[in-house]
């Protein structure tokens, strides 16, 4: 059985209130600042990646785990709201709270929710709940909300790397959205440039080699967002810089349609063959 463990910190990251709990080999940590996965262990492997000099005060976002970018991804779309609001969303900077946690002979489980009234194209009170299950194949994640008719949403998974130019990740799509250069839609993926692209109908399942072999399962996605961004960026980014930069890949579940109108149920399972 499992015991969820309250952590006044993690990390580096000091006064951060996080949950950690176990099942079989699994280890997970959430912090409540964000809804966000900060670790996962398996047998004492971390499979996450956390920026070393990442910060979370003054509404700081933090940088690795599993973020959770919602209701928007990246830069607003301009269908969505003229206001000057920022990148990915107001769930990683706002604070959610526990509504219940189980533990079984299967699975263990916690739920957390936060409650937003500050959507700049919705009046009144909006609810987005995250449910993060482990069982034997490892992490389990859940982000759901009926309230929105417009929405997107990410789960912007940091994987650990050995060194992420030998990383590989499949199967996807033959041809993408480049957000690097817009002209260039079906080359391979080879990390050590800026690589940020979209693969729209990616599948269900992919392999990410990092060396260690990584299973991504993910439902009610659109879309799976590949970035790293690359030795020249990466060096000069404050929370990543010239050691950190080929420490992860990132491998996101996302749903980025707007015509979309269903309640959103985006899911991945992480876990290592």
């Amino acid at each position: 059985m499992a015991n969820f463990i309250h952590l006044d910190g993690f990390a580096h990251l000091t006064a951060l209130p996080c949950i950690r709990f176990s099942f079989a080999d699994y280890t997970a940590v959430v912090s409540l600042y964000g809804g966000q996965v900060l670790s996962l262990t398996l047998k004492g492997e971390e499979l996450l990646w956390l920026s070393p000099t990442t910060d979370w005060q003054n509404q700081h976002p933090i940088r690795g785990g599993v973020p959770v970018c919602w209701p928007w991804f990246g830069p607003v779309d301009q269908a969505l709201t003229q206001q000057q609001v920022p990148n990915h969303g107001l769930a990683r900077t706002h604070l959610w709270q526990q509504v219940a946690d189980e533990s079984c002979s299967d699975h263990a489980l916690l739920i957390l929710q936060a409650e937003f009234d500050n959507i700049p194209w919705q009046a009144g009170k909006v609810r987005l709940q995250c449910q993060y299950l482990l069982n034997h194949k490892g992490l389990h994640l859940h982000l759901h909300c009926n309230d929105l008719t417009r929405q997107q949403a990410a789960l912007h998974t940091y994987f650990a790397c050995d060194d992420v130019r030998h990383a590989t990740v499949s199967p996807l799509p033959a041809t993408f959205i480049n957000k690097v250069e817009p002209a260039e839609t079906s080359a391979a993926l080879q990390f050590g440039d800026e690589i940020d692209r979209i693969y729209q109908g990616a599948a269900a399942t992919l392999t990410l080699q990092t060396p260690a072999t990584l299973l991504l399962q993910q439902a009610g996605h659109d879309a799976s967002v590949i970035w790293n961004p690359g030795q020249v960026k990466g060096s000069a980014a404050k929370e990543i810089g010239p050691q950190q930069w080929p420490k992860f890949v990132c491998a996101e579940t996302a749903r980025l349609s707007l015509q979309d109108t269903k309640a959103l149920d985006l899911q991945m399972t992480i876990g290592r063959l």
